[in-house]
């Protein structure tokens, strides 16, 4: 995760993404992890992740959360369609994965159906 402050040129390998929102859980930015979400707070704006491309997947470290990100809301896809994208690792903070996978916390990319 980056502060969108201290990109000043593209990455060596793979691409800066901004945009997007945790549904389920909030960011605390200073510690870089998953966090209860704030009352009434729906979904939480994720700061610029930097994708990198991996030749295979390597199971998610202790303390991760293998966090699942929707193109839409809906997960079941807006138009039919399957609407998942990719898995991306996150630092689970103070609680383990589990307690993630029970809220249903997930990356979305759109906040429109």
């Amino acid at each position: 995760m980056m502060d969108d402050n201290h990109i000043t040129s593209p990455p060596k390998d793979g691409v800066w993404i901004k945009g997007l929102f945790l549904e389920g859980a909030g960011w605390d930015k200073k510690s870089a992890c998953l966090v209860e979400a704030s009352p009434m707070q729906l979904n939480c704006p994720l700061p610029t992740i930097h994708f990198k491309p991996t030749e295979a997947k390597k199971k998610s470290g202790k303390g991760m959360y293998s966090c699942p990100c929707y193109y839409f809301p809906n997960r079941a896809g807006a138009t039919g369609r399957a609407s998942y994208v990719v898995a991306v690792d996150l630092k689970a903070g103070a609680v383990n994965a589990d307690h993630w996978v029970k809220r249903g916390t997930a990356i979305l990319m759109s906040l429109d159906h």
